[in-house]
């Protein structure tokens, strides 16, 4: 049986791996020219390490903030708050450091941010359907950095999912500019991880190789 069929390779400039991801980061913060970097990170490597200060230190005059509070499962709610906060601060790069759910939430928040979606409602008829493959979304003048903590690979595509707690409902959402601008691969960031959590790729089916999980 004959299968026929496209790929978009959603827009990324490059994977960055085998350095510490604080002076990768320092770097492609200066090759974008941004000036003001809003970090999205998990909990536990802000308060349980010195990463994400190493990284603070590292991007120097060009950090904004950081939101540490991403649920396991992202939701609207949260990314709505991220979206204010990272608006206040006039954030012209954002960057996920953690798990599948930060780099979920980092995605939504850049669309939240182009379209001044600052309350959950406002989602309502973005949602990837058949109809609608990418939302309805404009290209956001905002892009991201993916800095990932685990395994899941999440980071190599251009959707996110969303939970809307209100209808205990879980949402996709999609757009190739979503993806994020560069990848940082850092095993210092991975050792924090409880190991159960660290390959997430029995779960969503991704490969270990980053340069096959490009692909998928």
């Amino acid at each position: 049986m004959r299968t026929a069929g496209s790929y978009q390779f959603p827009p990324m400039d490059q994977v960055i791996y085998g350095r510490p991801a604080a002076e990768a980061l320092g770097e492609e913060a200066e090759r974008l020219n941004a000036r003001r970097v809003f970090l999205i990170a998990s909990r536990m490597l802000n308060t349980k390490t010195d990463e994400i200060e190493r990284i603070r230190k590292a991007l120097g005059e060009r950090y904004a903030a950081t939101f540490d509070g991403v649920p396991q499962h992202t939701t609207r709610e949260v990314v709505v708050q991220i979206a204010r906060g990272a608006r206040a601060a006039g954030a012209d790069l954002v960057v996920a450091i953690g798990g599948g759910s930060v780099v979920d939430a980092a995605k939504i928040v850049l669309m939240c941010m182009e379209h001044e979606i600052f309350d959950q409602d406002g989602l309502d008829g973005f949602e990837t359907t058949p109809e609608r493959r990418f939302g309805g979304f404009r290209n956001p003048k905002v892009r991201m950095i993916a800095i990932p903590s685990t395994l899941s690979g999440g980071e190599y595509n251009s959707g996110t999912l969303v939970t809307d707690t209100r209808r205990k409902l879980k949402q996709i959402f999609n757009h190739p500019m979503m993806m994020p601008r560069s990848i940082i691969l850092d095993l210092a960031i991975t050792r924090y991880t409880p190991e159960k959590l660290r390959d997430g790729s029995r779960h969503r089916g991704g490969l270990l190789d980053p340069r096959q999980r490009a692909g998928r």
